[in-house]
């Protein structure tokens, strides 16, 4: 495998505006049938630690390498759910970094492939870092916080011919697979409207507050990765940072990755041509606490050829939808859903992709009695809901896993869209996929790429030396 070091990157990269070259690499080594893959994990506490369970677990993967910006609050964190048994002790000899950059200097030649579990805004340079270096990647959702980024990402991997996959659980369940094969099959007529809510809101009504002092077990320079410098809070770490526009996507792009992957595989939905949003007021520095997004998107499988998906966040939820009773649309149970009204039904299911049904319970329990649920024709996959299983397995096979970049970039549009959109609520934004700007408000292209200059030091794409 042809290896390219850092000063190497470096040099072949070019302004934030241009396009970056990278030199053509020769695809990762595959392992062979009795190997394992030697996997780095950057970010293993928080959502990492799935990651970490996963892979303690899986007989594809072993764990050579861990990096956090704080190791010993991960450790802590560990400890307080009563995980040291489970995880710590299993990990204690592993070599542990802070700094992603000297871990995959130092470990070139150990690792095999990367995990990236660290916040929204960090993905894209760990896993430009990562796949300079030869190394396959997983990547948690969403798979960047530009639409840029995810479209270099895509672009970096290709060349570079390394397997990768986005953290996409929902994906490797059977949800869009029971879906288009219930509509293939006819039951559901045609699309008319998409529905999908969550109760999560991560907007801030005030800036975060600085702290007096930076925990001392924190390397804050390094947690900031390529944005500019701020002062610290806790009012944004280890967590509401997703709030925040310069670091993360807002609750579209934490459970927007989960709910709209369902329809979006199940209908290939492409690219929207139009985006509306109504929400609460924008701040400059946060997404919305609430919104309400309609997209628009040209498709078969749709009512005259368009398929309506609505969405909504922060405790909103539509007033109506057909063939659903006011009951059930109401139940304050029912904070996460998603619905897909078709002209003959209306079905629902579970975020996750479990249980899909029929809104009409008598017809679905005809259905049922009748034996004319369709037959599952879709191959599934082998590790469901476990995106870091079937990657690690994917890189052993030699073979390129489901949610890989090349479907995870355009998917991950889809959610930044929205949260692009909530923050110029009323204004019909029409987009233009193959240019990657809004055709009829310029003022909310600036919002594709960044609006801050990276650092340079941690973006090699983004240099100009």
């Amino acid at each position: 495998m042809k290896k390219i070091n850092r000063r190497e990157f470096l040099k072949n990269a070019a302004l934030f505006s241009s396009v970056m070259i990278l030199p053509s690499l020769a695809t990762g080594r595959v392992k062979g049938a009795n190997e394992r893959l030697q996997t780095a994990i950057v970010g293993w506490g928080g959502q990492g630690k799935s990651t970490v369970n996963s892979l303690l677990k899986s007989p594809n993967a072993e764990i050579v390498a861990l990096c956090d910006v704080d190791e010993v609050r991960v450790k802590n964190s560990y400890m307080r759910k009563g995980d040291k048994e489970k995880f710590l002790d299993k990990l204690e000899k592993v070599e542990k970094f802070k700094d992603y950059r000297v871990m995959l200097d130092k470990m070139d030649k150990q690792i095999d492939g990367v995990c990236v579990c660290t916040p929204d805004f960090s993905h894209y340079p760990i896993a430009a870092w990562a796949i300079a270096k030869g190394k396959h990647v997983f990547c948690e959702k969403p798979l960047t916080r530009t639409i840029w980024e995810g479209r270099e990402l895509r672009r970096l991997a290709k060349e570079a011919g390394v397997y990768t996959q986005m953290g996409n659980q929902v994906h490797t369940n059977d949800g869009w697979r029971t879906i288009r094969e219930w509509f293939d099959s006819g039951i559901m007529g045609e699309v008319e409207d998409i529905y999908a809510w969550t109760d999560r809101d991560f907007g801030f009504n005030t800036p975060p507050k600085p702290s007096e002092k930076i925990p001392s077990t924190l390397d804050y320079n390094l947690w900031l990765n390529v944005s500019q410098y701020e002062p610290y809070s806790a009012d944004m770490l280890p967590f509401k940072w997703r709030g925040l526009r310069k670091y993360g996507t807002g609750s579209a792009g934490d459970m927007g990755c989960h709910f709209l992957d369902n329809p979006y595989s199940a209908f290939n939905l492409g690219s929207p041509f139009k985006v509306v949003a109504d929400a609460l007021p924008a701040k400059d520095f946060s997404w919305p606490k609430a919104s309400s997004i309609d997209m628009f998107f040209k498709n078969k499988y749709g009512k005259d050829g368009i398929v309506k998906l609505h969405w909504y966040d922060g405790l909103r939820r539509p007033k109506e939808i057909k063939r659903v009773s006011d009951k059930e649309l109401n139940d304050p149970r029912a904070r996460n859903c998603i619905y897909i009204v078709g002209t003959k039904h209306t079905m629902t299911l579970n975020y996750t992709g479990h249980g899909v049904r029929l809104t009409n319970r008598e017809a679905f329990i005809d259905l049922k009695k009748s034996g004319k649920i369709p037959p599952k024709t879709i191959p599934r996959n082998k590790f469901p809901f476990n995106p870091q299983g079937d990657w690690a397995n994917a890189c052993v096979e030699g073979r390129m896993p489901e949610s890989n970049f090349e479907y995870a970039s355009p998917f991950s549009e889809i959610v930044l869209l929205n949260a692009l959109a909530s923050i110029h609520p009323g204004v019909e934004l029409m987009y233009n996929p193959n240019t990657m700007t809004f055709t009829n408000y310029p003022e909310a292209n600036k919002y594709i790429r960044s609006l801050y200059a990276y650092r340079k030091e941690f973006l090699p794409s983004a240099v100009n030396l």
